[in-house]
């Protein structure tokens, strides 16, 4: 895996003269990593870099969580930038009504599931429960190493217990478990459809799209990248569809310093 400060020349080259589309997880990429989800925030020093970026006519940007897309849209809280919460399932572009693709006897089913996992998980107070309208994360951060076994043990169970397997799927986070509609719905097929979309947009500059997520569930966008953009992992190198990585959401907030700036040019 490539550090992306070594070939900022070449990255600089691949954006001479296109529009930008900048996709971008927000835990861990944009904000740094937080010990609850509450706790989560949006550095003011990215914000205002994320608010040059916005008004440049050469860049468009997308934030792409598997939070919930009320959320997402309030942690970052900056107009004219397409969201998608849920890992795609809930999605708003500017000045366009928000709109989900679950069912909606989706929620029931979540709520009954909510219901038992408080009272299955109660040895556990450490484990977090995250309601996110249209999935549910648990999240064991908190939760003493030697007890994370029998957190995930639990989930595992209740979820088996409850759910038809047609129905939802449980999927692996950093420290979390995450059960949503088994949709066939991913960071992946959203990146995908921002991609096609995006593209008239661009004119006749043609368009150069970059994604920087750090979890596993990045690694369906970081594939759907491959030879149509570049796909940035955030985080220590490890075995990935991204090309290259970066260290943290610090070194994150740099480069869109440097692309506000060719933007700024561009403009």
């Amino acid at each position: 895996m490539k550090y992306l400060f070594d070939y900022l020349d070449a990255l600089k080259a691949s954006l001479e003269g296109k529009h930008i589309l900048l996709l971008l997880d927000f835990d861990g990429t944009l904000a740094p990593i937080a010990p609850t989800p509450d706790e989560a925030a949006l550095p003011d020093e990215t914000r205002r870099e994320l608010e040059r970026l916005v008004q440049s006519s050469a860049c468009s940007i997308g934030v792409i969580s598997g939070r919930a897309l009320d959320d997402v849209r309030a942690k970052v809280g900056i107009a004219g930038i397409t969201y998608v919460g849920n890992h795609g399932i809930e999605m708003v572009r500017p000045n366009e009504e928000p709109r989900s693709i679950a069912k909606p006897e989706f929620r029931s089913m979540l709520e009954r599931l909510k219901k038992e996992l408080i009272v299955k998980l109660a040895p556990f107070p450490e484990a977090i429960i995250e309601d996110k309208e249209y999935s549910l994360a648990v999240h064991y951060r908190l939760v003493g190493e030697e007890e994370r076994p029998g957190v995930k043990a639990m989930v595992r169970e209740t979820v088996g217990a409850l759910m038809g397997e047609r129905e939802f799927e449980l999927g692996n986070g950093a420290m979390v478990l995450e059960l949503r509609p088994s949709i066939g719905c991913d960071k992946g097929t959203i990146v995908s459809s921002l991609l096609e979309s995006e593209a008239p947009g661009a004119g006749g500059k043609g368009m150069m799209a970059i994604y920087l997520g750090d979890d596993s569930t990045d690694e369906d966008a970081f594939k759907a990248m491959r030879g149509r953009g570049w796909a940035v992992l955030v985080g220590a190198p490890r075995i990935s569809y991204a090309e290259y990585y970066l260290k943290d959401s610090g070194e994150v907030r740099t480069l869109l310093r440097l692309i506000a700036g060719r933007c700024g040019e561009a403009t």
